[in-house]
């Protein structure tokens, strides 16, 4: 669905370390293209209300309008609107906390049950990830602060579901029985300020590509090996790479 080349962000050994860096250039949304757009459609016909959700407010409509000004986008006036006029899935934030989500590209959860929560919430079903939950307040201010921001940060996994929408109802769905059946999914996530060091834009662009094409390349094909070889059992089993 999405042509931009695929990302290699593969570490060893695996960490789920908040490797966030500073984005040194200005942050655009990307307009949406006509196939993005009907798989949107397609993808929240199919799961209803599992992939957007938000509590109107007046906050909401200040972020909204800050976004579509930023962005030069019109009619966007809910987080629908904002979901089926940008490239990427976006949700808002204040001082981490999730108060509304646009997310069709799902990775594993449901998007409308983060609302309302924290970063810390949010991630405290990651295993091993004690760092990443400590530091989980100090991100909070952090990538909402607008003299440390934009920043952006780079996930990656393998998966059997061919679809971006990795939605936790088709986890047992796809049985992958040779290398031809998986796939190399990467995540660019990016947290914009909206200029009151309180709220945010997080907005993923996901990528996805055969792993038999990365397999022609022996040291990405060992990197990523070895990174999974590195992972804890409670990780292989949150991942679903038994």
């Amino acid at each position: 669905m999405r042509a931009s080349p695929i990302l290699f962000p593969v570490k060893v050994p695996y960490s789920t370390a908040p490797d966030v860096v500073k984005l040194r250039e200005p942050f655009q949304l990307s307009p949406i293209t006509d196939d993005v757009l009907h798989y949107k459609k397609d993808q929240i016909e199919k799961f209803s209300g599992d992939l957007i959700g938000g509590v109107d407010s007046d906050d909401l409509k200040s972020c909204l309008k800050i976004i579509s000004e930023k962005n030069n986008l019109s009619s966007v006036h809910s987080i629908h609107d904002l979901g089926l006029s940008v490239l990427e899935d976006v949700a808002i934030l204040s001082l981490g906390k999730v108060i509304a989500i646009s997310f069709c590209s799902p990775s594993g959860f449901i998007p409308s049950h983060l609302v309302g929560k924290s970063f810390f919430e949010i991630h405290q079903p990651v295993p091993d990830a004690d760092l990443l939950l400590k530091m989980s307040d100090k991100l909070g201010s952090l990538l909402s602060d607008i003299n440390k921001g934009p920043h952006r940060r780079h996930v990656w996994t393998i998966t059997a579901n061919p679809s971006f929408n990795q939605h936790p109802s088709l986890k047992d769905s796809f049985i992958p029985t040779s290398i031809n059946d998986l796939y190399f999914r990467t995540e660019v996530q990016t947290t914009v300020p909206l200029g009151d060091n309180v709220h945010a834009l997080f907005a993923i662009k996901v990528s996805m590509t055969a792993l038999k094409d990365l397999w022609q390349d022996n040291e990405k094909k060992n990197t990523i090996l070895a990174s999974i070889d590195s992972m804890s059992d409670k990780m292989l089993d949150y991942k679903n790479l038994q």
